[in-house]
């Protein structure tokens, strides 16, 4: 790989690729290691079977599910894996910058994933040799690696994707429906994301008694901080499950199930955050909570306005699958088995489905509204402008341009065409105007000896100008004998020089 202005790059380009592999794998495993160590220290224990406990938190910020106490968890809380994956992208972005093909670039990509993949074959290699004296056990290799290619890989599309997107735009086609179809895509699914936080929002301030009491059961300190840290770890989860629910997914949280329309009791894991999940359905009200999704179908459709009616529709097409894509992803990732409580999350298929139908259904709908409009109309009545010389005048790349006058065009030809003669006066003889110039050249021009001139041509010279001195006599006096002796019956011979009048005038 080699680097910008980078004379020698091969050591440069190793180091390069180290880093990208082990930073952040090595800064992760840094940071889990002062959590666990700090507490230890709050819980005043022992500090036997650190690595064991360190590896283990590498692989729950990976999504690994884990077997604590011979109980398997694999609900496991989003917040470090969202810190990991922008650590990857910003890695991963800084070092694609750096280089020019994308043979470059897919090595960096492939550095990003093979490190974070043999720092997981050290984890389990130490979690599976603490597993003896410690209470966690062993993961399983195959899901362990899944999970840690899924993880970094997003994080390392993310840091290379606008670094390979444009060459592979430039080298394919992709249609503009298609682009904005994704971006659309995009902007729902954080539209959506936006509404389950808006949702989660209102539960903390509506249900705050109750999560206060889960709190209150930590009875210390470093109970109450416990909790509180791992209620924020474990908070977008809910918002994704929220998410989940106002476009119309099951939840379950244990064996408890809550739906926009109704609600399901039933044993819910201890978490403070869990506390705003209502104990009785919101009835017709709980219909409310539709109008995030549809307002989102709404706002696709308007984002992806065409005059076309047909790309219309494919660019909301496209931007549905997109949205619905990220949403299955997150839902997925979000939810898992809570050991003897049962799941926790919702659907990720349905969701996925569920989002689809909202952002098709209603940007269809928006999409034949807008088609109804009048801009819409005028659009489509349009015709062709075509070139207008009076709009490419208008424009800044001739803004500096000044409109010159015919007269001031003819001085500057004359000027360019004899730069030395001087302008005649206003009340001379056009005649006189057009010979006296050219016979004072030729004045001048017959002062200035010309020594590359051949006496051949000269003599040549000489003899025309005798015959045309010779022609100008003959006509001349043809003329003039013409206009004295002509009689009334003459034919007309108008005079040279002055067209309106004729002879015998």
């Amino acid at each position: 790989m080699t680097r910008h202005g980078d004379d020698t790059p091969g050591r440069a380009a190793t180091w390069d690729l180290l880093k990208v592999a082990l930073l952040v794998p090595a800064v992760t495993t840094a940071i889990l290691a002062v959590v666990v160590m700090v507490t230890k220290l709050l819980a005043g224990g022992a500090f036997g079977g650190l690595g064991a406990q360190v590896g283990a938190g590498w692989l729950v910020v990976n999504q690994v599910p884990l077997t604590v106490g011979g109980v398997t968890v694999g609900v496991l809380p989003l917040m470090p894996t969202i810190a990991l994956i922008a650590g990857v992208a910003v890695v991963t972005a800084r070092a694609s910058r750096q280089v020019e093909t994308l043979q470059e670039v897919g090595s960096i990509a492939g550095a990003a994933l093979a490190g974070p993949l043999l720092w997981t074959a050290l984890a389990l290699a130490v979690v599976a040799d603490g597993s003896a004296v410690s209470a966690i056990g062993q993961a399983t290799p195959l899901p362990a690696f899944g999970h840690t290619l899924l993880v970094q890989a997003i994080g390392v599309a993310i840091g290379v994707g606008r670094r390979c997107l444009q060459p592979l735009f430039d080298n394919y086609e992709f249609p503009v429906t298609e682009r904005v179809g994704a971006r659309a895509g995009l902007l729902g699914f954080v539209c959506l994301s936006t509404g389950g936080a808006l949702l989660v929002t209102i539960g903390i301030a509506v249900s705050w008694g109750r999560v206060g009491d889960l709190l209150a059961e930590g009875h210390s300190f470093d109970g109450y901080l416990g909790l509180t840290l791992l209620s924020i770890l474990y908070l977008p989860n809910v918002i994704i499950g929220a998410l989940g629910v106002s476009v119309g997914a099951t939840a379950q949280a244990g064996t408890a199930t809550i739906d926009a329309l109704g609600v399901q009791g039933g044993a819910v894991p201890p978490l403070p955050i869990l506390g705003i999940l209502p104990d009785q359905g919101l009835g017709a009200l709980g219909a409310l909570v539709f109008v995030l999704p549809a307002a989102v179908g709404v706002l696709v459709g308007w984002y992806c306005r065409s005059h076309d009616f047909l790309k219309h529709l494919r660019a909301v097409g496209v931007a549905a699958a997109a949205g619905a894509a990220l949403v299955v992803l997150s839902c997925a990732m979000a939810a898992g088995g809570a050991g003897e409580l049962g799941r926790v999350g919702v659907s990720a298929p349905l969701a996925g489905v569920y989002a689809f139908a909202w952002i098709a259904v209603l940007g269809a709908v928006t999409a034949g509204i807008y088609q109804l409009l009048p801009e819409s109309w005028v659009r489509r009545g349009a015709p062709d402008p075509g070139f207008d010389l009076d709009e490419l005048l208008a424009g800044d790349e001739f803004a500096d341009l000044e409109i010159i006058d015919d007269e001031e065009l003819d001085h500057l030809d004359r000027d360019e065409t004899d730069p030395d003669a001087e302008a005649a006066p206003d009340d001379a003889d056009p005649e006189s105007t057009d010979v006296l110039p050219l016979v004072d050249d030729a004045e001048d021009d017959s002062d200035i000896p010309d020594d590359s001139a051949d006496p051949a041509d000269e003599a040549r010279d000489a003899v025309d100008e005798d015959a045309a001195a010779e022609d100008d006599t003959e006509v001349t006096t043809e003329l003039e004998v013409t206009a004295d002796t002509a009689g009334p019956d003459s034919p007309s011979v108008p005079a040279p020089g002055n067209p309106s009048r004729g002879p015998g005038h």
